[in-house]
């Protein structure tokens, strides 16, 4: 995956807002698709400041890319067949974006495949070294790390 290009199309953003793609003609399209690569900027700069342009997606990351793409766009252009978004509400799902964003960046929120989230226990312990032969071994555990 790289950070270069829109996640949802035209169709399923008519499909998300207007239940179907029926609303839909060339021109409103062509807007609905400008509007999602514009949109589509607010999520690459999250991706880029986790460095996660070129990872492999996990399963689910595009489907909530997709979303994340489409809500964006109708808080910057609205849906052309039913305008779902008044000014308060436009804010609320700006702010929700703002949050998920925001957990992109930290590592809150994973979209590598294979990775976890900052917030997945992890656990360690520190070893003791009770006896000269576990020193020896301690020593050498630290230095095989730092390899």
């Amino acid at each position: 995956m790289s950070c270069s290009d829109r996640y949802a199309s035209a169709a399923e953003y008519f499909a998300f807002f207007c239940g179907s793609e029926d609303c839909s003609n060339p021109e409103e399209e062509s807007i609905v698709n400008e509007f999602l690569e514009k949109a589509a900027g607010d999520i690459h700069a999250a991706l880029a400041a986790a460095g996660a342009c070129d990872c492999t997606l996990a399963g689910w990351a595009l489907n909530f890319l997709k979303k994340l793409n489409i809500l964006d766009a109708a808080v910057l252009q609205g849906c052309p067949c039913s305008n779902p978004y008044d000014a308060a509400q436009k804010r609320l799902v700006a702010e929700e974006l703002r949050r998920n964003f925001e957990m992109i960046m930290t590592g809150e929120i994973e979209l590598c495949d294979g990775y976890t989230g900052a917030n997945y226990p992890a656990f360690g312990a520190a070893e003791q070294s009770l006896t000269e032969w576990s020193t020896v071994a301690i020593i050498n555990n630290e230095i095989l790390r730092d390899r």
